[in-house]
């Protein structure tokens, strides 16, 4: 039980406060000492003192006893005191419970692939000492045991994958509690300051996976929108409160895109599209007026939906008074250079777009470096940027060009999610990583509406058109580049996303969607919960009778033998003459009394005993000549 408890704690452990786990490592040695060298447990008043002192280290640290964390920390120091008294068959029985709840605490914070093998061992473990523990008498063979516990899992796996496909799923987290801390997983935050991008860029963590329905676009198209920043203090960029858009006017022309999404948890409401979402199948999500795909609830796991996206579309026609303004404002007295600046080149333009152009050729002809290791900034950092150090990353770049635009009256703001996209051709999806991070600008022209303009671009066209690793100086590498770059390993890491992505798709990315599309499938298309309960029920009979006719048949008695039915029935021919088998008569003095009371019959009585007892207490290698002999004896018997 103590190696199952500590299997069961292994993943979790880390994410423990360091005293949980001396805790825990101290209760177990000790109770190990008690096992092996006959120590005595604890008395009473010290376990309870040490209980107390537990619960109190646990409120101390995390200030509350509610939560997953909190929960969690709980648990483990009660496992613990547990281990402190553990005396009795029910004792084990407690610690077992025990087992599955840090299990399911596991899981509760995340379900990477791996987790599956671990569960199956975890609760394998659970079982095998449980089983063992709770025995009266000696404990079994590991043989016997290993395969009691394995039939036990075995046997529960039609019920928990009626259970996994069928139970009522709800838009949202089930298994994942909602994010802890102020930073999603995935890196991008609703805020931007100059370093935040590029130390994200740092991460080779997978973002999300597309299955595009045709060809994917092209390079330079794949721009993956996620916060729209339109409030700027000087330093840092943020997002605003955003309200939905239900009818968002849209010009669709060029081509447009369906493909599925699937993100990796980052505990935030905003999703991920190509640039421009037309439709989608999440019914809880929604379009902002930022043209932002964002959920009702944060997306705490694996997330994926179905999107059309039109990249060359032309959304909205007209900008209203508090748009425009919202997206003009400047903090005063920041960044005086940058406003001169942009005077300057407003003066020798004629027009929106001539200025945004002269803006992207300062950028291309001056003497500006695209790199991940840009240079600290000082109190005005765009000043300090476009005049001083003249080297910065994509954050950079969107920042300086979209606070020249507004300095120039011309609406503008920043944007930030993914740029690009690796096809993996094991499982023909789209892979964006972390590294693949971006932020660029758009700006309002009065003649074609919101209007991407990308000065990475003109600085680093390589980044846009090829990959962040074509773009970087000479020295700089993308993280997770060099080993891609080897082909045997590359070929693993394809081979190992292709499974996280079938993981992925087919097991936390089992929403309500497909559960709809799967009931669609075997004819029962616009099921709802009702429906899916009815399924469920039915599934689980199914299941259950199978598995019960399965043991029935298991455990069915032995099957009749050929040598005791003929004996029986010549048992029954004899009870029909008056003379019945006493039940304690073997055959031999059965066959006596038969002699003695009806002379006639006696000697066909003692072959035919003779023969039974042959075939039944004799075993031999040929049976038959014996059997087909008390067969025609049988048959030959008329009394």
């Amino acid at each position: 039980m103590l190696a199952a408890l500590v299997l069961a704690l292994a993943p979790t452990a880390l994410r423990l406060p360091a005293w949980i786990n001396a805790a825990f490592a101290i209760a177990l040695l000790w109770r190990v000492a008690v096992q092996q060298f006959g120590w005595r447990l604890p008395p009473g008043w010290l376990r309870l003192l040490l209980a107390l002192a537990g619960m109190l280290g646990v409120l101390s640290t995390f200030r509350t006893f509610n939560g997953l964390e909190a929960g969690g920390g709980l648990l483990v120091v009660m496992a613990a005191m547990k281990l402190l008294e553990t005396r009795s068959r029910r004792d084990i029985q407690v610690l077992s419970f025990i087992g599955f709840f840090i299990v399911l605490m596991q899981l509760l914070y995340d379900q990477p692939i791996w987790s599956l093998a671990w569960l199956v061992a975890s609760v394998a473990a659970i079982l095998f000492a449980l089983l063992q523990g709770v025995r009266g008498g000696e404990p079994l063979p590991w043989r016997i045991a290993s395969a009691m516990v394995l039939r036990m899992l075995a046997l529960a796996v039609p019920v928990a994958l009626v259970l996994f496909l069928l139970f009522p799923r709800v838009p949202g987290p089930f298994w994942t509690l909602p994010a802890r801390g102020p930073s999603g997983v995935t890196g991008l935050a609703d805020e931007m300051s100059p370093g935040m991008i590029s130390q994200l860029i740092q991460s080779d963590e997978v973002a999300f996976r597309v299955a595009f329905d045709g060809p994917p676009p092209p390079q330079s198209l794949r721009y993956w929108r996620g916060p729209v920043l339109e409030r700027f203090d000087g330093w840092t960029w943020r997002d605003l409160a955003r309200a939905s858009q239900l009818q968002q006017p849209m010009e669709l022309r060029g081509q447009g895109y369906r493909y599925r999404i699937t993100l990796e948890p980052h505990g935030r409401r905003w999703l991920l599209a190509l640039d421009y979402p037309a439709s989608w199948s999440d019914r809880g999500a929604m379009l902002t007026s930022e043209l932002q795909l964002v959920s009702l609830t944060p997306v705490d796991n694996a997330r994926a939906l179905e999107i059309e996206s039109w990249p060359e579309a032309i959304p909205e026609a007209t900008l209203s008074r508090f748009m425009r303004a919202r997206n003009l404002q400047l903090p005063e007295g920041r960044n005086p250079r940058a406003l001169a600046l942009a005077t300057e080149l407003r003066t020798a333009t004629r027009s929106d777009a001539e200025f945004v152009a002269a803006v992207l050729a300062h950028f291309r002809d001056q003497p500006f470096v695209y790199t991940l290791r840009p240079p600290l900034l000082g109190g005005d950092p765009v000043d300090d940027f476009l005049f001083r150090t003249r080297r910065g990353f994509c954050e950079h770049y969107a920042s300086a060009f979209t606070v020249l635009a507004r300095a120039a009256g011309i609406p503008a703001r920043v944007v930030t999610g993914y740029q690009g996209g690796e096809i993996n051709p094991l499982s023909n999806r789209l892979v964006v990583r972390q590294s693949e991070a971006h932020a660029w600008a758009e700006v309002w022209l009065d003649e074609r509406g919101w209007t991407r303009v990308d000065p990475t671009a003109a600085v680093a066209p390589q980044r846009i058109e090829l990959s962040l690793a074509e773009a970087l100086p000479a020295g700089e590498r993308v993280p997770g580049g060099l080993w891609r770059g080897l082909q045997g390993l590359r070929q693993l890491s394809e081979g190992w996303d292709a499974l996280n992505s079938l993981w992925t798709d087919w097991v936390l990315g089992y929403g309500p969607e497909r559960q709809l599309a799967l009931l669609a499938r075997i004819g029962l298309p616009g099921a709802d919960w009702r429906a899916l309960v009815a399924g469920m029920a039915i599934g689980l009979a199914v299941a259950m009778a199978v598995l019960a006719g399965w043991l029935a048949w298991r455990l069915r008695p032995p099957s009749q033998a050929e040598s005791l039915r003929l004996y029986r029935e010549f048992c029954r021919r004899m009870e029909r003459t008056g003379l019945p088998r006493a039940p304690h008569e073997g055959p031999r003095d059965f066959a006596a009394r038969v002699a003695r009371e009806r002379p006639a019959l006696g000697p066909k009585a003692a072959q035919i005993s003779r023969l039974y007892t042959a075939l039944r207490y004799e075993p031999r290698a040929d049976e038959a000549p014996l059997l087909a002999l008390l067969r025609r004896e049988l048959q030959s018997f008329r009394p």
